[in-house]
Formats: structure tokens, C-alpha cells, sequence
């Protein structure tokens, strides 16, 4: 054994370039400077000398912990030493997950080195995979996996059936990883047999799915390719039907059975097809209209507008909505007018009417649809359905009948908060008077004036201000919440410190969190209200001073990073004199706060020389450890010499040494010029 080295005696070696000096402390009678020594020779030159020192700390047999065999992994990792992969092999089939703990750095050293040796010795381990510990047996697929090793494919198949049902799913995963079409029979066996579970056939089809298009279908004799994915594609998990309904639609005769189960599921006693199944169809017409195309569409459209008027599942008329948009464009106008009569998906279809092509959507389905809009024998969804088209269409010439619709009490309530809506979507100017108007008009009901003033904030029209802030104080909750939303659109100091009345720690979280996020919106006007509230984030609900520190964030000036640092150099609450005292029931036991927190990762996305200071007042020794890695990469990236000392000082004085010391002690180093060997 050497001498003891201290940890900031190897730093030190480390920066000198002393490569002979961190070879004789991995020997060190200190056990941690040894084990920094062993890290740090992974960036040094690959001579002789470095690979004989790494190669004995792996050998050790005098090794009680496994930091040394550990951190000796990893470097012949990094140094790619490819004459070392038999014993990081050996390594690997004897490493003891609970003792030694060697499973993960020996497959990670491997994947860097790769080349055919290290395949070659994976593959000879799935033989041993079916007596191996669970973490070891993760670690060797996880590694095939990556390397995505052809010749894994044969081993892995003949595995697949012993490890059936436990471990077969992450047998099935790495050969979805490899991509091997040669998988494809036995995947297709295992997604299509009822004895699968349910994670095993998702699995299944994913690995599917990962296979290269080009070479689908996969040769399969007998039965067809297509047939063995029906039972998936009516799977009770929603993914594992999607997925096989996206492999269905690679080939025509996958095509006609989605079509097939479209019609079955159309009849009254057709075969049982879960609701999902049905929409995943619809959704992938949708997603893929021309891949569908057939010379005489008549009988598709037919069977979509089925299932828009009849499926008893609103997800499926949903989907179908969206399908027969796709498909049949602009000859769905009507089916989809007709649908805007659909409560529980008649957003969705206005939606879609308002993205027809034109010029049917300008000439005729607009004309129409103001024409509806204002006929009483109509049901209120279909005139809303027609409101909501109007505004997202932008039709400000059907502006006179919406806001005729809004002044007269004697129409439903639902259709007046439509034409609202669409009123605040085209932004109309001269709606904001009649809309003010109703906003503050008691006797109206709160959820039409909930309309309004949401509609005055889509405006902003600046003279509307006092009816929104007047609003932002309603005893009704809806028209309250809808006007702190309101006020983000009034990028002036009174809407802002309106606003931040919102944010306390008594106040309505709902309030709170949209206050916070009006207050982003708003801009440079409301900087001077963010920093007030700064002063008080930790007493805020956890979530609330998040969105906080997140709108400081967004400006970049001193003014919000001096906020910045208050809150991430404050000390914790129950922090008195230097020490820390836990309150009996007290929620966190750790001496930080959420926001402490978080507005120490905030500043740490500050890379520019004048942050210099509230980065190095991150590296404190009473400030969050969490962000002392995110300090030091961003001191580096400003990459002054001031900042490299910082980076320095602060890892020479630590007493926990971490990789990513070393990671920042090498780019340090870089910087300098400074080699690690000759």
C-alpha cells in the first residue's frame, strides 16, 4: 500500500497532469482517494501504465467496497481498452447484484468499448440468463439491446418460451430493440395467443411495431400475418389495439379488416369490438386518409357516417368525426353540420368544420351556419356548435347576429355564451361595450358572465380594464376565475398588482396559480409584483411558487436574478442560528424547501459572465446540494478564467466527491491545455 493521499492531493495530480502520481494513489491506504484516483484515470492517455493500474484495481482481492472495481469499470470504459473485455466479461458473470453491485458499470463499460468481441461474449451470456439474478439478467438484455446485436436473436428466441410468463417481457422488449425480422413469428405468436398477458402482448406488438416498415409484413406461413393481429387489435389495452391497428394498415388485406371491423361493429350483432378498437380505426384513417384511398369510396363514407350519428361511445363518434373529415373533405360538410348537434362532441366537429377546405367551407357552410345560428327551432348544441365555427372561422360579418343573440334575454342561456365566445374569437372591437356590459350585470347569470369576461380578455380592449378587475372580485367563483385569467391580456402595473393580491398563502389555489400565470403573460409590467412576491414564495402552496419562480425566470434581467438568488440562498424555515430544527408532524425532513429548490435550478440557466456571483453563491456550504452540479456546468459553460477557479475552489474543498467532479475537473483541465499523459 502507499502513503494516505488526501481527496484534493488527487485533485490536484489530477490538474498537474501527474499521471504516475494518481497510478500510485489507487494504492493509497485512503480508500476514497484511491477510488478518485481510479475515476480520474479515465481521462488520462491509454498507455500501458494506465491500463496495467486499472486492470489490477478490477482484480483486487483485498477490496471490501465495490467503489474501486467500480470506478475501474468505468474507466476502461471511457479508455475503450478492447484487451480488457474478457475480464469485464468475467466481471459481469460473477458480479453479485446485492453485494458487489458491479452488473451495471461492467455492461455500461462494455457498450462503450463494443466491437464483435463484446457482442460475442454478451451472446455467450444468454445462455446463463435463465439461472442469472434478476438486475444481472436486466443488465445483459438492456446491453444486447443497445448494441442491437443480430447475432442475439437466434439465443434470445430460444430463451423466449423458458422465460415465459415472468421474464419474457424483457426478452420480448430486446428483441424489439435489435429488430431483427427474423423475431417477427415468434413475436406474432405471442401478441395473437389468449395465454398472453396483457403487458406481455403490448410488449409484443411494440416490438412489432419497432421491426423496419420496409420489411413488413414479416414472412409468416401459416396463418397470414394479418390474421394473428385481430385479436390484438380488439385487445382490452387501448395501446396494444392501437399499435396493432397502425401494423393493420401497412398492408391492403390488414386495410379491409379495419374496414371489416368498422362494418361488424356497425351491425347489431356483429362480433363484440371493444369502443377503442372501433376509434383506433377511425384514428389511423384519419391520420393516414390516403393510405385508404380506394377507386369507389361511397360505401367507407357510408360506414364512417354511421358511426358519427350512431356509436353508442362518444370516443368512437369522436373519431369518426375526425375521420370522415379526413377522408371524404369536403363532401362531410353536411354529416358534419348535421353532428354539430352532438352535445358530448360537438366542440370536436366545430372544430373540424372549421378546417374544411374552401372554398365550400366560405360559400356555403359559413352562409348556412349564421342562418342556423339564429333560427329558435334549432336545439342550443347545434347553434353553439354554429357559434363556435363562426369565431374560428373568423366570420366578423356574422358579428350583428351574434351580438343580437347576446343582448336578447329571451335566448338560452348556452347559446348566449357561445356567441360570446366567438365574439371573444374574432376579437371583435365592438363587442367589448354590450360584453362589458353583461359582465357586470348581477341579474345575469354567473356562468354567461363567466363568457363575457373571458371574451373581454380574448379583446383586451384597454377601456374594459375596470369591469375586469371589478370582476376579479365577484363572489361568483366562475366569473372570479375567468377574470384573473382576463387580466393577463392588460399588460399594464394596475392589472398586475391586481393580480398579485391572488398570490398568497390563504388565497384559492385555483386564483393563485392562474394569478401567477396572468402575471407571466403580462410581461415587463409586471416585474416590480414578481419580485414583491419573491419575499414570500415559501409560504406559498408548493406548486404555486414553482409557476412564481418560473415567471421571474422568463425575464432575464439583474433584477429578477438578485430575486432569484434570494429565494435559493434563503435559509429553510426552522433554520435558526445554523440549525436545523424538525417540528414534530412537520411535512419535510430535508433542510430545503420546494422553491429554494427550484429557484436554485433557475439560476443555474444563467450563463453569462455577470451571473458569476449568484452562481458561486450556489456553491455555498449552506446552499442546496441538488443544484451544485447544475452550478459548476454552468460556470463552465462561461468559461472564464475567474469561473474555472471557482470550479476549482469548490471542488478541491468538498467532502463528497461525486463523478461529475471529475467530468468538471477534465473540462477544466481541457481549457488549459493541461493532458493527462504524454
Amino acid at each position: 500500500m502507499e502513503r494516505a493521499v488526501s481527496i484534493s492531493e488527487v485533485m490536484r495530480m489530477r490538474m498537474a497532469g501527474d499521471v504516475a502520481g494518481l497510478c500510485r494513489a489507487t494504492r493509497s491506504e485512503n480508500h476514497d482517494a484511491a477510488v478518485y484516483a481510479t475515476a480520474m484515470l479515465g481521462s488520462a492517455v491509454r498507455t500501458p501504465e494506465v491500463v496495467r493500474t486499472l486492470r489490477l484495481c478490477l482484480t483486487r482481492e483485498d477490496e471490501p467496497l465495490p467503489g474501486l472495481r467500480w470506478h475501474a469499470l468505468v474507466s476502461l470504459g471511457r479508455l475503450r481498452v478492447e484487451s480488457a473485455v474478457p475480464l469485464i466479461l468475467r466481471t459481469l458473470a460473477e458480479s453479485d447484484h446485492d453485494r458487489q453491485q458491479l452488473d451495471e458499470p461492467a455492461c455500461e463499460a462494455l457498450l462503450a468499448i463494443g466491437g464483435p468481441e463484446v457482442v460475442r461474449g454478451l451472446v455467450d451470456l444468454c445462455e446463463r440468463l435463465r439461472s442469472g439474478r434478476g438486475y444481472w439478467t436486466v443488465r445483459v438484455l438492456d446491453a444486447l439491446a443497445a448494441l442491437r446485436a443480430p447475432e442475439a436473436v437466434t439465443p434470445l428466441l430460444a430463451l423466449l418460451w423458458a422465460y415465459l410468463p415472468e421474464l419474457a417481457v424483457r426478452v420480448v422488449r430486446t428483441l424489439g430493440a435489435i429488430g431483427d425480422p427474423r423475431a417477427a413469428s415468434a413475436l406474432l405468436v405471442l401478441a395473437h395467443s389468449p395465454a398472453s398477458d396483457t403487458h406481455l402482448r403490448r410488449a409484443a406488438v411494440q416490438a412489432l411495431h419497432a421491426l423496419p416498415a420496409a420489411e413488413w409484413p414479416p414472412p409468416h406461413r401459416h396463418p397470414a400475418v394479418e390474421q394473428l393481429l385481430h385479436i390484438p387489435q380488439r385487445d382490452p389495452d387501448p395501446d396494444t389495439a392501437r399499435l396493432a391497428t397502425a401494423l393493420l394498415a401497412r398492408t391492403e388485406d390488414g386495410r379491409a379488416h379495419l374496414w371489416d371491423v368498422l362494418r361488424g361493429a356497425s351491425e347489431q350483432d356483429g362480433p363484440e369490438c371493444p369502443p377503442h378498437a372501433v376509434a383506433a380505426v377511425c384514428a389511423r384513417i384519419a391520420a393516414e386518409p390516403g393510405l385508404f384511398a380506394v377507386p369507389d369510396p361511397g360505401e367507407h363514407h357510408a360506414l364512417l357516417t354511421h358511426h358519427l350519428r350512431a356509436a353508442a361511445a362518444p370516443p368512437v363518434r369522436r373519431a369518426a368525426a375526425g375521420a370522415l373529415a379526413a377522408y371524404a373533405g369536403a363532401g362531410a360538410a353536411g354529416e358534419l353540420v348535421a353532428a354539430l348537434g352532438d352535445a358530448h362532441i360537438g366542440d370536436t366537429v366545430a372544430d373540424l368544420v372549421a378546417a374544411l377546405p374552401e372554398p365550400v367551407l366560405s360559400e356555403l357552410v359559413l352562409p348556412a351556419l349564421a342562418d342556423l345560428f339564429t333560427r329558435p327551432g334549432e336545439s342550443v348544441a347545434r347553434r353553439r356548435g354554429a357559434a363556435r365555427v363562426l369565431g374560428l372561422a373568423g366570420r366578423t360579418d356574422a358579428a350583428p347576429v351574434l351580438l343580437s343573440a347576446l343582448a336578447d334575454d329571451t335566448t338560452p342561456v348556452g347559446v348566449r355564451a357561445s356567441a360570446a365566445d366567438a365574439l371573444g374569437a374574432l376579437r371583435h372591437d365592438a363587442a367589448a361595450p354590450p360584453l362589458a356590459a353583461l359582465a357586470t350585470d348581477e341579474e345575469q347569470p354567473g356562468t354567461l358572465r363567466a363568457h363575457a369576461v373571458r371574451a373581454l380578455g380574448s379583446i383586451g380592449a384597454p377601456d374594459t380594464l375596470p369591469v375586469v378587475l371589478a370582476c376579479a372580485w365577484s363572489p361568483h367563483e366562475a366569473v372570479r376565475g375567468r377574470a384573473v385569467v382576463a387580466l393577463g391580456a392588460f399588460p399594464v402595473p394596475e392589472a398586475a398588482r391586481a393580480l398579485g393580491e391572488f398570490v398568497t398563502p390563504g388565497a384559492e389555489p385555483d386564483l393563485a396559480r392562474a394569478a401567477v400565470q396572468a402575471l407571466r403573460e403580462i410581461g415587463g409590467p409586471a416585474l416590480p409584483v414578481l419580485v414583491q412576491l419573491a419575499a414570500g414564495a415559501d409560504g406559498l402552496p408548493e406548486d404555486v411558487g414553482h409557476r412564481l419562480v418560473g415567471a421571474l425566470a422568463a425575464h432575464p434581467g439583474a433584477e429578477t436574478t438578485g430575486a432569484l438568488l434570494g429565494l435559493a440562498t434563503a435559509p429553510p424555515p426552522g433554520l435558526r442560528d445554523g440549525k436545523a430544527y424538525v417540528t414534530s408532524g412537520a411535512r419535510r425532513l430535508s433542510r430545503s424547501t420546494p422553491v429554494r429548490e427550484v429557484a436554485s435550478l433557475a439560476l443555474t440557466e444563467r450563463g453569462s459572465a455577470r451571473d458569476l456571483t449568484p452562481l458561486t453563491a450556489l456553491l455555498g456550504p449552506d446552499s442546496w446540494f441538488g443544484a451544485h452540479e447544475p452550478a459548476v456546468q454552468a460556470l463552465l459553460r462561461i468559461g472564464t478564467e475567474e469561473a474555472y477557479e471557482h470550479v476549482l475552489s469548490f471542488c478541491y474543498g468538498t467532502k463528497h466527491f461525486y463523478t461529475w467532479h471529475v467530468g468538471a475537473l477534465d473540462a477544466v483541465a481541457a481549457a488549459r491545455g493541461i493532458r493527462l499523459g504524454p
